[in-house]
């Protein structure tokens, strides 16, 4: 007997083939440049003195990374993704505690303790996942015809990643954006990072929901529901404001580099007379 997919979509027959091309390709550039994003985070944390993604992001990113790497049933390439996806963040966890001294050096309890809170953090949102996806299952909810999830039809597992997986996109927009801010610098990111990260979103899970929608409205009319377009339009929103606040602390930033150059540079002169 053949064995079934963890995860099958059968959409009727007048959804357009061009559904069934679009998933993969979608999912895999994203998928990929989100690594690169996780690649270029780990150099960055490297050659810095501070790091880039944000304490809450980090730990929940993490845990949903985990959970759905090894315990929800994906198609392999997914799982495989998912499975890079948590490899590379554990050089990110530990240059994050090693670079946290720089960033918190005016609150002790959290520089001195960074790393348990990490960790706590990670476990806490590893449990919310875990249930999430539990009860999801558990209760059936938003039973579909033409989904599948381990060979049973009816549990979406489409729906049930968006609204996991969104929430997590929303926390890390909003986090890196405000975190910007708050800092006033722009060690432990870069352009490129923002620009994978940014795009990567913009491919998976952005443009494959519109798709969704789009052709294949009868089971992803929740793409559509006023909280799905406050997740999805925040995030949206703070990746397009992200790099004009980055542009302009890196103006700032080079401009009291130069100042600073030009006052030395003066006062040596005045030595020598």
């Amino acid at each position: 007997m053949a064995s079934i997919p963890a995860i099958l979509e059968i959409p009727p027959p007048e959804v357009a083939e061009l559904w069934r091309q679009v998933l993969k390709p979608t999912f895999m550039i994203g998928g990929w440049l989100w690594i690169l994003s996780y690649v270029l985070l780990a150099r960055e944390n490297m050659r810095s003195k501070s790091y880039g993604m944000p304490l809450f992001a980090l730990a929940n990113n993490l845990a949903w990374e985990l959970i759905y790497a090894f315990y929800f049933h994906d198609v392999w390439f997914k799982r495989l993704v998912f499975t890079i996806w948590v490899c590379l963040e554990i050089p990110i966890v530990f240059g994050t505690i090693r670079n946290s001294k720089y960033e918190w050096s005016h609150t002790p309890i959290v520089h001195e303790h960074f790393g348990k809170i990490l960790l706590a953090l990670t476990l806490w949102c590893a449990v919310g996942h875990w249930s999430f996806l539990h009860w999801w299952f558990e209760w059936n909810i938003s039973a579909k015809k033409g989904k599948f999830y381990r060979g049973v039809e009816g549990p979406d597992p489409t729906e049930l990643k968006w609204w996991s997986g969104e929430f997590c996109q929303m926390t890390l927009s909003l986090t890196s954006l405000v975190q910007l801010i708050t800092r006033q610098h722009t060690r432990g990111v870069t352009w490129a990072i923002w620009a994978t990260r940014a795009i990567g979103s913009s491919f998976e899970p952005h443009f494959h929901a519109l798709f969704a929608w789009l052709y294949w409205r009868e089971p992803h009319e929740f793409l559509a529901s006023p909280v799905s377009i406050f997740l999805s339009g925040t995030a949206v929103i703070c990746d397009l404001v992200y790099p004009f606040v980055f542009a302009h602390i890196r103006r700032r930033e080079r401009n009291s580099s130069s100042n600073s150059g030009a006052k030395d540079k003066n006062g040596s002169t005045k030595k020598l007379r």
